[in-house]
């Protein structure tokens, strides 16, 4: 036998035959979204849109386990790209990177691609390439390679949520030679990373398309392609599932589960989100006043909403925070529905029924218009004039020239900790207090408001931080430059052949071991 295959292997080489290529009869998975993103440079786009598609073209150095539990929302930490890491002091942390993990142009991760990822000058220095990133990296100093496969980062203070932080948004490690040779914004529509996929058509509007990336450290991806296809209409999504046009459609709302059940070959997934919809209140015109912004929050029958558009399966936190927070403050008080209260501030405001513009876009956040109309009756009851202005995109929704007091959002709670969503989305480095478009739009936080925000950053005695997170959070609500309405509760339909399960963020994640076709074993 060993004389034939050395007979076969010289013919080979003397006739030039080559050996007949494999078929890869992987399914193509094709999933239909919402909307898409602008950008793929990992941390300059971190919206809901984007990171369903990022999470899967990056990789950060250590990984949260969502699926660690039953919940989807597990904050387990656990090796990524790094396989061990170690607290050095209270300020550095040194990791181990794996050995011979494949960026998708071939390249071999080192210490290099870290330092520059999680460099000042690319997302958290004075005036980086990307400034978006500064929320979520505010307690980094630098990153100092210590040999070919070792790090030290390096906090500006001791950071006790580190290894979390390093297991969240703003995290991703880029190939740091693709992104030099290419710069940022061709970089943003062709990226370079180590995650299961990598990018192949992107045709605007319209679709991406992501290719398996078949050298992946956590094995082969089970798909030979994922295509996220733009489709904004939910019926139009549910009637492509049961064509078999789409195999997972995003953004169900509760009232089509019961006719998604009825058909065979589909099923349904749902997790409650680490997410809170809320509102923005701009503090001019008619909310200059707090006690108009008060009264905006107080006229919310918040439990109406909850049960008219979501069946009551969701919640609405007491406070901006989670169950699952380590500093979680129980016994904080819920929003209140007072529209008895909210009159006596309009009173108290001298508000005379001035028009108030609420400017929001379309097909984004779930069930958004619907809420809008519910809470314009209500406002309307206690006497606010609210006019709805639904655009098509976040642009007209930002547009400095034209008039607008409220506007929609969303808060991601990244870490389970204020550090996770409450400081990098209403602190001193947030967009609420730097607005871009217009800086008369920016809400101009109490200095002990930051003041606070500092000791949670900053501080080690987590007694401190809490109570520091509780004066906080009264200085918000009595501020009121938003509100928050509900945690949402996002549900996939896909074909019952697909086992997949989605997470308590708006990641989709396509990892071989959470992604896998045939029967339920």
């Amino acid at each position: 036998m060993r004389i034939f295959k050395k007979a076969l292997a010289a013919a080979v080489l003397a006739f030039g035959f080559t050996a007949p290529a494999i078929a890869d009869d992987r399914p193509e998975l094709v999933v239909a979204v919402n909307n898409l993103p602008g950008s793929l440079e990992s941390i300059e786009e971190m919206g809901n849109v984007a990171v369903r598609i990022t999470y899967s073209m990056f990789d950060s150095l250590i990984r949260r386990d969502f699926l660690a539990d039953d919940t989807g929302a597990s904050s387990k930490l656990v090796p990524g790209l790094a396989e061990s890491w170690t607290q050095i002091d209270n300020r550095t942390m040194e990791l181990k990177l794996r050995e011979g993990v494949k960026f998708h142009n071939g390249d071999e991760l080192t210490s290099d691609d870290v330092v520059f990822s999680l460099s000042a000058g690319r997302g958290h220095g004075y005036n980086p390439l990307v400034g978006a990133a500064r929320r979520f990296m505010l307690t980094l100093s630098h990153v100092e390679p210590v040999d070919k496969y070792t790090v030290r980062i390096v906090s500006k203070e001791p950071d006790v949520l580190l290894d979390q932080r390093l297991a969240g948004y703003a995290m991703w490690i880029v190939n740091a030679r693709e992104y030099m040779l290419k710069g940022k914004d061709a970089f943003a529509r062709n990226p370079v990373g180590t995650g299961p996929y990598k990018m192949d058509e992107w045709v605007e509007g319209e679709y991406i398309r992501l290719a398996a990336h078949d050298d992946y450290f956590g094995g082969m991806p089970t798909a030979k392609s994922i295509t996220f296809k733009v489709v904004p209409e939910v019926s139009a999504r549910i009637a492509g599932l049961v064509s078999g046009e789409y195999d997972i459609i995003v953004n169900v709302p509760p009232d089509q589960v019961p006719v998604l059940n009825g058909y065979d070959d589909v099923k349904v997934e749902s997790v409650v989100l680490d997410n809170t919809h809320m509102l923005v209140f701009f503090n001019e015109g008619p909310l200059e006043s707090k006690l108009v912004r008060q009264a905006l929050s107080k006229s919310i029958d918040r439990a109406l909403l909850r049960e008219a558009l979501w069946e009551d399966k969701n919640y609405t936190p007491n406070g901006h925070q989670l169950p699952s927070y380590v500093m979680h403050i129980k016994d904080f008080p819920e929003f209140e529905y007072n529209p008895d209260k909210a009159r006596e501030l309009l009173s108290e405001a001298g508000y005379d029924g001035e028009e108030i513009v609420y400017k929001l876009p379309l097909n984004y956040y779930l069930l958004s218009l619907e809420a809008a109309q519910a809470m314009q009756q209500m406002w309307k009851d206690v006497g606010l004039n609210v006019k709805l202005e639904p655009v098509e995109n976040w642009t007209q929704v930002n547009d400095k020239d034209s008039t607008v007091h409220i506007r929609p959002w969303s808060n991601t709670h990244r870490m389970p900790d204020p550090l996770g969503s409450f400081v990098p989305q209403w602190g001193k480095d947030s967009s609420v207090q730097n607005n871009k478009q217009l800086a008369s739009r920016s809400w101009k936080a109490p200095e002990k408001f930051n003041e606070l925000h500092d000791v949670i950053v900053a501080g080690t005695d987590m007694e401190v931080r809490q109570q520091a997170y509780r004066e906080a959070l009264e200085i918000w609500n009595d501020e009121a430059p938003g509100t928050m309405l509900y945690n949402p509760l996002e549900t996939y339909a896909l074909k019952k052949d697909i086992q997949w399960r989605p997470v308590s963020l708006y990641y989709m994640d396509f990892r071989p071991d959470n992604l896998k076709f045939g029967a339920a074993e």
